[in-house]
């Protein structure tokens, strides 16, 4: 009997191949997508949460509240310590510090620019990084003591038995005391390599960990279950607040627990290294867009299952006359649908398979290598697949089994009014979600063009910016480097400098003379340049002057600041800012200019208080800018490579171009974008889809009306006029319902960049207008085809 269903399914199937392969397809797509979300979002959520113990861990931030704002910053190096020995809550410390050497290995054929994190001793008994290879107790311990990943023991040394080797770390050796495996990808912080804390804070700066106002440190606390959180918090602001000198700056020491870091942490500093952060709303926007278009493909399955069903009154008839009992008929009708939405499944997971890769490549994680590793998804979307099928089912396995005689049948099928409303209601709704996610996906890309393409204040073009990381033979040979390259071909200008724009930068309390006289303390960005720094960037001077190599106290005594400077120091004109004093790192001196804002860091930033000053009395350059001809870039490369190695041997040419650098800040939008297009292209493609099937199914109904209207002279225009604008007027009320909801998302979405786009009209005009059009091709073809249909054939009894 069972077999009897089969067969009676299949032949169905055979018998309505548009209908089938819509939905095949359409379903298919849709759960692929809710697969992909699925997976996604779980990722993004799991950050963190495989360490053993990581509902005791929490990172302790500062917030430095001064009259320029609140900047969010870590911690300092002595806070850690600290706060364990005078906190018996606080049962353990650690503190990392994330940073980028120029690594090689010993026989200096590998090298590359490795992000690192200077760690203490205690990691491994505070994360869970197994070590394959080592002492986690004393593998971090000494100074110039490394811990390699697996991947990066292979790069270097092309095995992972590495034990004692060496590694030259920005020149200076140091031991492999470890190996361990490869950093989880779902880590708020993923690096290669461990460096001992004691090799930054003994070896190579000393006085570093007694400075409480340095925040470049994370540092994180291993806390009893359920702490008493804000009290905690309390206290340990207050024990801060007694080491650090008053001024006029505010701390406040908050904890963030270490599986919220990923997500709800905000950014902490402008910091070198791999620390990420993710954002929970654009987990809450993946969600609710794969969501919409498992809705789109899941009502468009069970319109198109409902409606076709319909069709099928004189089996049901002929099948009952024939004595089957209403048992049978739903048995029949729920097995067509579940049968069909396995198929769906099935493309499902073959497009997931397929697709794995590109999907990695759009959100820029490898998230899985296999889909068939990935049991518990699938069996949430065996689950999900089967209740559509049998929700889809239900109603005409319900309705129509229970007919009693062919001719009622008959006529519900004719007069076709059954289910129209929710027909109609669905298409409004199916097309809302259209219009609402290509209206997004435009403002989405107009908001990445804006931010790309406005002025920055500075020329980044042909700028090849070589990192050779402080060097002392680039430091004690600037000025003859400068001259030699100088003279190389293709070479225009060349200056050394702290950072440059798109790059991280130091960040110092600086005390300013602000306009009422009195000297106000302020977080600010800092640069040191020398003195053709900002003539080499173009960088504008709207009041004072620039550094000067000719007035010998330039190199100690001057400042210049930038327009946000001003502003914050409470100054109308910024030519009265000139000449006031300031403080920084122990230096004295005054402001000798004022630079117009640039964006020395993305759009998404609002442009902050920036300090520039050559370097005081010790080199703090670890950028060479050369700008070079863009005639032949190659050549001038190979000029520059050649003369590097004769100038600093065995130091490799590791360089960028500014404008990349400037540009590769804007990855993470750019890779929303593309994410958010796919699903937009996606919707509207199972909306028309969708469509495509139940105008066939409509224009059947309808085709002896159309065959009367021809014979009474209707033209074939006409007759498309009279289908297609019930369509238009749907698709009308879609875009009404559209607008707002998408205004709506848009604005919030825009809040979180300090420089945005005004609302304009044209974003939902031309995505509604487009939806139409292609609404309306779809529909127009099976139209014209019946249009076009020969009256006879459209008269003559089945």
């Amino acid at each position: 009997m069972f077999k009897n269903y089969l067969r009676n399914a299949f032949r169905y199937f055979y018998k309505h191949p548009l209908a089938t392969g819509i939905n095949l397809f359409g379903l298919g797509v849709g759960v692929a997508v809710c697969f992909f979300a699925l997976l996604y979002v779980r990722f993004e959520l799991s950050y963190d949460d495989y360490h053993e113990n990581a509902d005791q861990i929490y990172r302790l931030v500062t917030n430095v509240q001064t009259a320029t704002g609140l900047s969010l910053e870590s911690t300092s190096p002595p806070m850690g310590p600290a706060i364990q020995d005078n906190f018996p809550e606080v049962t353990a410390s650690v503190r990392l510090c994330l940073d980028y050497l120029i690594v090689q290995n010993e026989e200096r054929d590998y090298f590359r620019e490795e992000d690192v994190a200077y760690a203490d001793s205690s990691l491994f008994s505070f994360f869970s990084f197994p070590l394959v290879q080592g002492n986690p107790t004393t593998a971090l311990e000494k100074p110039l003591s490394v811990v390699l990943s697996e991947t990066a023991a292979r790069n270097y040394f092309g095995t992972t038995d590495c034990l004692g080797k060496t590694l030259l770390l920005d020149e200076s050796p140091a031991q492999v005391t470890g190996v361990m495996e490869d950093m989880p990808q779902n880590t708020h912080f993923r690096v290669d390599m461990l460096v001992s804390m004691s090799t930054l804070l003994k070896a190579w700066n000393p006085g570093m960990g007694r400075v409480w106002k340095r925040f470049t440190f994370y540092t994180y606390l291993m806390l009893p279950s359920s702490p008493e959180i804000t009290s905690l918090e309390s206290k340990l602001t207050d024990f801060v607040r007694q080491h650090i000198e008053p001024d006029d700056a505010e701390y406040r020491l908050l904890l963030e627990p270490l599986t919220s870091v990923y997500l709800h942490g905000d950014p902490r500093g402008s910091r070198y290294g791999s620390a990420v952060t993710g954002d929970i709303q654009n987990v809450y926007i993946f969600s609710l867009i794969a969501a919409f278009v498992l809705f789109i493909a899941c009502f468009n399955f069970i319109n198109l299952t409902t409606a076709l069903s319909l069709q099928r009154a004189k089996e049901i008839g002929v099948r009952k006359a024939l004595g089957a009992t209403r048992k049978q008929l739903l048995f029949q009708f729920l097995l067509d649908a579940v049968l069909l939405s396995t198929m769906a499944l099935a493309v499902a997971l073959i497009l997931g398979a397929i697709l794995l890769p590109t999907f990695h490549a759009l959100t820029g994680k490898v998230i899985v290598t296999s889909v068939m590793a990935l049991s518990t998804e699938i069996g949430w979307l065996v689950a999900g697949t089967l209740l559509v099928g049998l929700f889809s089912g239900i109603y005409p396995a319900v309705y129509l089994s229970g007919f009693s005689s062919i001719h009622r049948i008959k006529e519900n099928l004719a007069s076709g009014t059954r289910g129209t409303l929710l027909r109609k209601s669905l298409i409004v709704a199916q097309f809302s979600i259209s219009i609402l996610l290509i209206s997004a996906t435009v403002v989405v890309y107009q908001q990445l063009d804006y931010m790309q393409n406005q002025e920055l204040g500075f020329n980044k073009e042909h700028k090849l910016v070589v990192d050779f990381h402080f060097d002392g033979r680039v430091h004690e040979h600037q000025e003859a480097i400068k001259q030699q390259f100088g003279k190389l071909p293709g070479v225009q200008h060349l200056t050394f400098s702290s950072s440059v724009p798109g790059r991280a930068n130091r960040k110092y309390l600086t005390t300013l003379e602000n306009a009422h006289q009195s000297m106000q303390e302020l977080l600010s960005d800092v640069y040191f340049v020398e003195d053709d720094f900002l003539e080499q960037y173009q960088i504008d001077l709207v009041a004072g002057r620039f550094f000067s190599q000719d007035i010998t106290s330039d190199s100690t005594e001057a400042m210049l600041i930038n327009e946000a400077a001003v502003r914050s120091l409470g100054y109308a004109d910024p030519e009265e800012v000139i000449g006031k004093r300031f403080t920084q790192q122990g230096s004295q001196g005054y402001v000798v200019g004022v630079v117009k804002d640039f964006h020395y860091h993305s759009f998404r930033e609002a442009v902050r208080p920036l300090t520039l000053r050559m370097t005081p009395g010790y080199n703090l350059y670890t950028f060479m800018t050369i700008s070079i001809s863009p005639s032949d870039i190659p050549n001038t490369i190979s000029y520059l490579e050649k003369e590097w190695a004769a100038r600093v041997p065995g130091k490799p040419f590791n360089y960028f171009f500014a404008d990349e650098a400037y540009q590769a800040q804007y990855v993470a939008e750019e890779r929303f974008g593309r994410l958010f297009t796919c699903l937009a292209l996606l919707a509207i493609l199972i909306s028309c889809l969708g469509l495509l099937g139940l105008a066939a199914f409509s224009t059947k109904l309808r085709v002896r009306e159309i065959g009367i209207r021809k014979v009474l002279g209707a033209s074939v225009g006409s007759i498309l006029h009279l289908l297609s604008q019930e369509y238009i007027r749907l698709i009308l009320l879609a875009l009404l319902i559209a607008v707002p909801v998408t205004n709506y998302f848009i604005t919030e979405w825009l809040q979180g960049f300090a420089y945005r786009l005004e609302t304009r009209w044209w974003w939902f005009v031309i995505p509604g207008l487009t939806v139409l059009l292609i609404a309306l091709l779809t529909v127009s073809g099976q139209t014209i085809r019946a249009a076009r249909k020969n009256p006879v054939d459209s008269l003559r009894y089945e």
